[in-house]
């Protein structure tokens, strides 16, 4: 049985239908056929006969012509989804419903109601009784011990349900304070209240005074924590820009201060020159990863920065090009130690993780051979 597809196309439209023969092997070339020829043998029932006789899941027809059905009806006008809608809505109120084959009638019940079954239900009250050899001496050392000597006893072996969290601690470690011999075993178990903390003082640190002894190169200003103080741009600017004459300052703390990506530039052009410089943090603004970037690159001039944090930025995420620019810049730095960054990718966490790694071994090298010197020379 051989199948042929007959694409047929005409000014009246195209058609497309299969002819199904037995063919036999008697020298007939299928190339000889004329498509054209076959068309016109057939008369319009057979034509339309072939239409109607399709496969939907043949993929060789167009889906247009896959389905059986032709609508016949005239067309009553544009498609519009809300008539249709109504149309439904009403049809299906109308529609009586299929009544039942046995009517309801309420508060009736039919049929044998389910009882489940009775199951007796465990006293209390009933003694069970554990016969365990324990051993004279253990039996004697268990008859002669104290409650707080059991207490301590359930502590060890992880009997956490029997005492409450004092008694835990207790029994774990002599450090703990005791906790109340009044308790017992019968006492009601409670959490240990939590110790009160006096609520943080606000920063008054004045953003103004801090940027006249930056200017000034004040000796004693070694170290300026401006965290959680809202500071103008033109103030950053002029604080940054005097970073780069500045001597003495150690540690610069800008976490939350608005400061915007313009002044985090002029900061990344004084870190260039500033070698006095050894932690800087500007958590939680508003700075580009882009700056960012610019930064750690900043800081590979001098390389006396020891930690640079910049993380929790309006930005999430640093992307992967930034995020490969940073890795590269914190890999050719032999001094940065901490970096408070979060990277979205493992691998630049990797190799960030490990260059870090390297940094300290190092420092740790140079601290071992500076006291065998020191050693060699007594």
């Amino acid at each position: 049985m051989f199948c042929i597809y007959i694409y047929y196309r005409s000014g009246k439209g195209s058609l497309l239908f299969k002819m199904s023969s037995i063919i036999t092997n008697r020298g007939m070339d299928y190339a000889d056929l004329d498509i054209d020829e076959l068309v016109d043998k057939l008369t319009p029932g057979e034509i339309q006969k072939l239409l109607e006789d399709c496969d939907p899941d043949d993929s060789q027809i167009p889906p247009g012509l896959r389905s059986n059905y032709r609508c016949e009806k005239e067309a009553t006008g544009p498609f519009d989804k809300k008539k249709l809608n109504d149309f439904i809505t009403e049809q299906a109120i109308n529609e009586p419903d299929i009544p039942d084959v046995v009517p309801h009638v309420p508060g009736t019940v039919r049929g044998k109601r389910y009882t489940a079954p009775s199951r007796p239900k465990p006293t209390l009250d009933d003694d069970i009784e554990i016969s365990l050899d324990l051993g004279e001496d253990v039996e004697i050392a268990l008859n002669s011990a104290t409650t707080d000597e059991i207490v301590d006893l359930a502590g060890i072996m992880g009997l956490h349900a029997l005492m409450n969290q004092d008694q835990y601690h207790a029994s774990q470690s002599e450090k703990a304070p005791r906790a109340d011999p009044d308790i017992g075993w019968q006492g009601v178990t409670k959490a240990s209240p939590l110790k009160p903390f006096p609520a943080e003082a606000p920063n008054k640190t004045e953003p103004a005074e801090v940027l006249e002894k930056i200017k000034c190169n004040d000796p004693s200003l070694v170290s300026v924590n401006l965290n959680n103080v809202y500071t103008k741009e033109n103030q950053f600017i002029e604080m940054f820009q005097a970073l780069e004459q500045n001597t003495h300052l150690k540690d610069l703390s800008l976490a939350n201060t608005g400061m915007t990506d313009t002044a985090a530039a002029v900061l990344a052009s004084a870190l260039e020159v500033n070698k006095t410089l050894e932690t800087i943090n500007f958590e939680s603004n508003n700075v580009n990863p882009q700056t960012i970037a610019k930064m750690f690159e900043a800081i590979n001039v001098q390389q006396t920065l020891l930690g640079l944090k910049g993380s929790n930025q309006q930005a999430q995420f640093l992307g992967n090009k930034v995020e490969t620019a940073i890795t590269k810049a914190i890999e050719n730095n032999k001094a940065i130690l901490r970096v408070g960054l979060h990277f979205q990718f493992g691998d630049c966490r990797n190799r960030v993780a490990v260059q870090l790694q390297k940094n300290l071994d190092r420092l740790r090298l140079k601290r071992i051979a500076h006291k065998l010197s020191n050693a060699g020379s007594d």
